[in-house]
């Protein structure tokens, strides 16, 4: 029969900081401390670990501070700016294609069904 250890919480802590740190490698933590099965301390990277903080503080949603009612309305309006000047862009590019297409008599957009 197959016996199991249990290992507490600062333990488990503490070894996934010092494997994050570089202090010491999964392989050679799972010998040092006789942890049987290389899944259990990716388990605890995965549970414990630097992004695994980071992912539930992202879930919380209190990592950033709440932007005020002017500093996103002008966010707003400066995106705005941004594609109106984009559309433009895209309306100018188009007209040089077409223009192009005329001058030079050559078919520069791809055909719809055209093989890649």
């Amino acid at each position: 029969m197959r016996t199991y250890n249990r290992y507490s919480d600062k333990f488990k802590r503490s070894l996934v900081q010092k494997v994050e740190d570089g202090k010491i490698g999964k392989k050679e933590a799972e010998l040092k401390y006789g942890i049987k099965g290389h899944a259990s301390i990716n388990g605890w990277i995965q549970k414990y670990g630097y992004l695994s903080q980071r992912t539930m503080k992202a879930k919380t949603g209190n990592t950033e501070p709440v932007k005020s009612l002017q500093e996103l309305e002008a966010e707003n309006h400066r995106l705005r700016k941004d594609l109106d000047m984009e559309q433009l862009r895209n309306r100018a590019l188009n007209v040089m294609i077409d223009i192009a297409e005329k001058q030079f008599k050559i078919p520069i957009r791809k055909k719809p069904g055209a093989k890649q």
